[in-house]
């Protein structure tokens, strides 16, 4: 489910299109059963426990806990507790980048670690900071007849990045006095870099069209990439499209041909060639593996 199919299962009244989605405790339920891909989501659980599977790992969130899922990722929410009360927040680049106007409040976040979720556990306070400043942005978002809606709700988007980045410091250790950092050029490289991934992982593979997009050279890409990550740009390929494939061969319905075509391989043989290069396994194999432990 992409960013546009997942603000549509709330009311309009909860987000601005292609910008914010803010989903209250009362609509929390909605995510219980949903997988999300493509989504940057900022989860708090203030109270009760719930699943999360990410990339095929599931954890669970337990009361006062802040969780930051990046876009690359593919998450499925599952096992909501009968007390649950949680908010999510979603946010495109673009919005994010506008509203912050370039600056990158709370510690300079680990980009070597993109593909998991990052849970943080916090203070009953903490908690209720958070919480305070998403019911102001949900508040707001209700509110449309008000003529200055979207600077209101970019307003208190910042206060709540702000907030947040002052509690993310409070939990990292240390020697000076933290700073908080502007986003830099390789920053927004990266960043969308990761973006384009996400969104022509399935027909382009190779690096030069990214670099292209981004107007630098592969060399230059291949370099900025694996400094501020640590990953090269075509293992960040490789993995998309190994996401996208692990999940498709568990619906038995779609033949390993089309999860091919689909996925713009010159043919069958040669997705079989990339995914046992990758996992070590066959398709076919992981397919027969996957309908074992569901039995």
């Amino acid at each position: 489910m992409n960013v546009q199919n997942f603000y549509q299962n709330f009311s309009s009244e909860h987000y601005l299109p292609g910008q914010i989605l803010v989903v209250p405790p009362a609509e929390f339920h909605r995510l219980n059963g949903l997988t999300v891909e493509g989504c940057r989501l900022l989860i708090l659980v203030v109270n009760g426990t719930m699943h999360m599977t990410l990339n095929g790992k599931t954890s669970e969130v337990t009361s006062h806990s802040f969780v930051d899922i990046i876009e690359t990722a593919s998450v499925k929410f599952s096992k909501f507790s009968s007390n649950l009360h949680a908010w999510c927040l979603s946010v495109t680049f673009e919005f994010a980048s506008s509203a912050l106007k370039n600056l990158r409040p709370g510690p300079m976040p680990n980009l070597s670690d993109l593909n998991n979720a990052n849970i943080l556990k916090i203070s009953a306070d903490e908690s209720f900071v958070i919480s305070r400043q998403l019911t102001m942005l949900s508040d707001t978002l209700n509110n449309p007849q008000n003529f200055y809606r979207l600077e209101l709700v970019e307003g208190y988007f910042k206060c709540f990045c702000l907030e947040l980045g002052n509690i993310q410091f409070n939990h990292v250790k240390q020697t000076e006095e933290p700073e908080v950092a502007c986003v830099t050029k390789r920053d927004f490289i990266t960043l969308n870099f990761i973006k384009l991934v996400c969104k022509h992982y399935a027909t382009e593979h190779q690096i030069d069209f990214y670099a292209n997009a981004l107007c630098v050279s592969p060399k230059h890409l291949t370099r900025i990439v694996k400094e501020m990550t640590g990953k090269t740009p075509k293992a960040f390929i490789s993995d998309e499209i190994i996401i996208h494939a692990m999940a498709m061969l568990e619906d038995e319905r779609i033949p390993v041909g089309q999860i091919a075509e689909e996925l713009s391989f010159s043919d069958q043989a040669a997705f079989c060639k990339f995914f046992k290069a990758q996992k070590k396994i066959t398709p076919m194999e992981y397919r027969r593996r996957q309908k074992l432990q569901k039995n």
